[in-house]
């Protein structure tokens, strides 16, 4: 789940308290029930003024029903059984709908039935407007299944937990639901927006990888013979290897070692203090993955290395990992207060000789991030430094391979 961002101007749907009880009345009150219950509030709030009893009475009779209307409730909860199917992860801003498979458990038909999510956390929420949003069933029979739509609006990334759901009949009184937990706890991953990469300066060369990527047939660039294998579908005919084929009778194509191929390196500098605003934090993980999925789409090896020590350096691309691993791992950052850039340099240092570019993305340019710089030159690097910053540097720069950037200049495609 992303950092909670405080601001006194946060919307209310942000306040874990608010976000509960807007979602509570939600799921426990029809839209009648929603009219009259604040007809409770100004009715006593009228009566209060005068001294008239008679005042009273008709708060008093409305608050009556919906206590009763409560009470009934306990005694008609839905039997039923129900469960998500979550699509492939949104990127953040995007949104998402998913289904929810409904069935009557019970031996009973089920009237006006609605199916809510409980208080979502910290960065998601639901999203009714959606045109397609459906969470509501006039008559369900017996074990008949029925599938709704739901949507959540999802304007941070983060990997979050989502609670169980909850489906709600509104018979016999019209007013409140009754109510029962159904589904179960999932994982819910949003991935980071992918914001289109600043082009470098100069061409990125391929570099000799010591050893080798064992690498589909399909696959390469400049390849080494490594061994043979059975046919597997997919393979090109141009690598069957005839003469062993003709011994075991059976499909046998050649696998190779590559040896030349572009690797670019990504540092993300992953340093947010307390009460810093996140818009420019954002903006380097987007701008990031943006850059890696650019890469991705290039054929290249992509390595991934964070300033915080306790995210393992990642390696993806050519059939050594998928691309969602780097997408999960952006996803799960909430910024450190500090950082140490000397273990960064450290770790970089012994992927070096093999990378052909290191795009690095910082959050300023001081003494410690200017000395970190000039220890990867030293390593004979082709460099290319981002800083995303709204405010001026706190030193000035003087290295024609940084560029800077506001958040505002960094535009989404469409």
């Amino acid at each position: 789940m992303p950092r909670l961002e405080w601001s006194f101007l946060m919307p209310a749907e942000d306040h874990h308290q608010v976000k509960w009880l807007m979602a509570y009345f939600h799921y426990r009150l029809t839209p009648w029930g929603v009219i009259i219950l604040p007809a409770v509030g100004i009715g006593l709030a009228v009566s209060s003024v005068g001294t008239q009893i008679a005042g009273y009475l008709l708060p008093s009779y409305i608050l009556a029903l919906l206590i009763t209307a409560y009470g009934i409730s306990l005694f008609f909860r839905p039997r039923v059984r129900a469960y998500r199917v979550l699509p492939p992860a949104p990127s953040a801003g995007a949104g998402c709908l998913y289904s929810v498979v409904v069935e009557n458990t019970g031996k009973r038909p089920i009237r006006n039935l609605t199916v809510y999510e409980q208080c979502l956390p910290y960065g998601i929420y639901p999203n009714a407007g959606h045109p397609q949003w459906n969470n509501s069933i006039d008559w369900l029979d017996p074990g008949e299944r029925v599938t709704l739509t739901l949507a959540i609006r999802t304007p941070r990334r983060g990997t979050f937990e989502l609670p169980l759901l909850v489906a709600g009949s509104s018979f016999p009184s019209g007013f409140m639901r009754s109510i029962r937990r159904v589904g179960k706890r999932e994982k819910f991953t949003v991935f980071p927006k992918l914001l289109p990469p600043i082009e470098p300066p100069g061409e990125t060369h391929r570099q000799l990888q010591p050893g080798g990527i064992s690498l589909s047939s399909r696959v390469g660039d400049s390849n080494e013979f490594a061994s043979t294998r059975e046919y597997r579908q997919g393979d090109r005919l141009r690598d069957v290897h005839w003469v062993s084929s003709a011994k075991t009778g059976k499909l046998i194509v050649k696998e190779y070692i590559e040896e030349y191929f572009v690797r670019v390196g990504l540092f993300l500098d992953t340093e947010l203090g307390t009460w810093e605003r996140h818009k420019c934090f954002e903006s380097r993980v987007s701008l990031c993955a943006g850059t890696a999925d650019r890469l991705n789409k290039d054929d290249c090896i992509i390595d991934l290395f964070l300033s915080d020590k306790h995210h393992p350096h990642l390696q993806i691309g050519r059939s050594v990992e998928h691309f969602h691993r780097l997408l999960e791992a952006l996803s799960v950052i909430e910024g450190d207060t500090r950082v140490d850039f000397s273990e960064s340099a450290a770790r970089i240092k012994e992927h070096a000789p093999q990378l052909s570019r290191l795009v690095c993305f910082l959050k300023d340019w001081d003494a410690p991030r200017a000395r970190f710089i000039r220890q990867l030159q030293d390593l004979g690097l082709n460099l290319q430094v981002i800083i995303v910053r709204e405010k001026p540097t706190t030193v000035k720069i003087d290295d024609e391979t940084v560029t800077v950037v506001r958040p505002a200049e960094l535009k989404a495609p469409r």
